[in-house]
């Protein structure tokens, strides 16, 4: 069994420090992003054994690629927040952050809505590929459940999203490229 994650992760955080470092962050934004990697892993991770090699060995390319994606999604935040500074640039991109964040809640919201009206058993299996993010195989090694009939429900249920919410990916892909077109 494992430790508390929290524990284990701040047995490492000089070399934390010195990932976020490497990104090219200064020691005040190196010092934020490995925290909010903290919340982020100990709020996401529910069994710390998944993200260990071992009994004692942390999987540092995880916390890696964690550190990697938050301080990306930092620089996308940094570039709205430098933009707020030219008033007339500012608001232009504000509401851009409004559409893709709108676009983005309906597009996924009619998505949970249509899955929930779903036959249990096609329900189930779309939660634990997405949201548990388990692939097929996973899935049918746990379940015993055949592989093709995993994959030809998932198949079946990514059709019937795909052809639902094509007007609002479309609208999201907009408001996406709308909100980092400089």
């Amino acid at each position: 069994m494992v430790e508390r994650l929290i524990d284990r992760l701040a047995e490492k955080h000089i070399d934390w420090i010195h990932m976020a470092r490497s990104f090219g962050c200064n020691e005040d934004e190196a010092n934020e992003l490995v925290q909010s990697m903290y919340v982020r892993l100990v709020k996401y991770i529910d069994d710390p054994e998944r993200i260990m090699y071992n009994e004692k060995e942390l999987n540092s390319f995880y916390v890696y690629v964690t550190l990697r994606n938050l301080f990306l999604s930092k620089v996308h935040k940094w570039k709205v927040d430098a933009d707020l500074n030219n008033s007339n640039a500012g608001t232009n991109s504000l509401m851009n952050t409004y559409e893709y964040e709108d676009s983005f809640e309906n597009l996924i919201g009619g998505i949970e809505e249509m899955v929930n009206s779903w036959y249990w058993y096609d329900k189930k299996l779309w939660e634990i590929h997405f949201k548990k993010q388990l692939s097929m195989r996973a899935i049918s090694s746990v379940t015993r459940i055949s592989l093709s009939s995993i994959f030809g429900t998932l198949k079946n249920g990514k059709t019937k999203v795909r052809n639902a919410f094509e007007k609002e990916w479309k609208e999201y892909l907009e408001a996406k490229q709308d909100k980092y077109r400089k």
